[in-house]
């Protein structure tokens, strides 16, 4: 499609993962959001839109939906020399309505660098939550507690009954789809499942990178809630990253979740003091 600028602005497809590299690793100012998905994975899938003039990529947005009523703003990258508002303004607009036409109900942003808040709350996102980050410094890791079912190693075959889980202990912008827990296992460091009365009843995903452990995701059935079954899971992890000899184990989770901050300071983990505002849009279909 064409652009009063000049410029041409497409939908990616999935042949195009090493222009939308190339364009992120050169890009003046970049939004990534915090997962296991890589950006120029995403190429390809709709609305994930680059802009060109002259030849040259000058900025790309990918949004698809994922839980289908969900749409994270995943990536933006804007390159040097190319304005900011008006690279997004270009962008986002044909992306909303794809949104829109998709009927997605919610389209949402969790922010890392300022710069992006003015152009979402120009664009009618609102501030909904924040992500708010703790540490563990791996030191006076508690005993695990007693609790109901068998803690044993999470497995691919597992992931139907842990979206099952996921999906009921989590909510709206916060739940996890198939494709991200499958990116979320297979880049797991240590994986566990508590099993009763035959079932998944409670899950969680540690990963590792140079910095330390992250504890990428922890949720219990609620019917199974409050009987050590989330502690016991994250002492797992506790204990796993200290077997590991690294000196952090991280989490992050929303600043209403008080059950969940609760448990982690709890178990030893402090703020950080790093937090992530989350901005939303609700959407409605034309």
């Amino acid at each position: 499609m064409g652009h009063p600028s000049g410029w041409t602005i497409q939908q990616t497809s999935s042949q195009d993962h090493a222009k939308v590299s190339g364009l992120i690793a050169s890009a003046r100012w970049k939004h990534l959001h915090l997962d296991w998905i890589q950006p120029h994975q995403l190429a390809g899938q709709l609305p994930f839109l680059l802009a060109w003039h002259d030849g040259l990529p000058l900025c790309a947005l990918g949004c698809p939906p994922d839980p289908p009523q969900v749409a994270w703003i995943r990536v933006f990258a804007v390159t040097s020399g190319v304005s900011l508002g008006g690279s997004w303004e270009a962008l986002w607009q044909p992306s909303l309505a794809m949104l829109r036409e998709a009927r997605v109900l919610h389209a949402a942003a969790l922010v890392s660098a300022g710069w992006m808040e003015p152009l979402l709350e120009r664009s009618g996102f609102s501030l909904e939550n924040d992500v708010v980050f703790m540490e563990h410094r791996l030191s006076g890791i508690p005993e695990p507690p007693p609790h109901p079912g068998e803690l044993r190693p999470l497995r691919p075959a597992d992931l139907p009954e842990v979206l099952s889980v996921d999906w009921r202990a989590f909510e709206g912008l916060w739940r996890f789809s198939t494709h991200t827990l499958k990116a979320a296992l297979d880049s797991a460091g240590r994986a566990s499942a508590v099993e009763a009365e035959g079932k998944v009843v409670g899950y969680q995903i540690t990963t590792e990178s140079p910095f330390g452990a992250h504890l990428a995701r922890l949720a219990v059935e609620p019917a199974w809630q409050g009987r050590g079954i989330g502690r016991a899971l994250a002492v797992e992890a506790l204990n796993w990253a200290d077997g590991r000899g690294l000196d952090v184990l991280s989490v992050n989770t929303q600043s209403d979740n008080a059950a969940g901050r609760r448990l982690y300071r709890s178990l030893g983990f402090l703020e950080s003091g790093q937090v992530f505002p989350v901005y939303g849009l609700p959407l409605t279909a034309p």
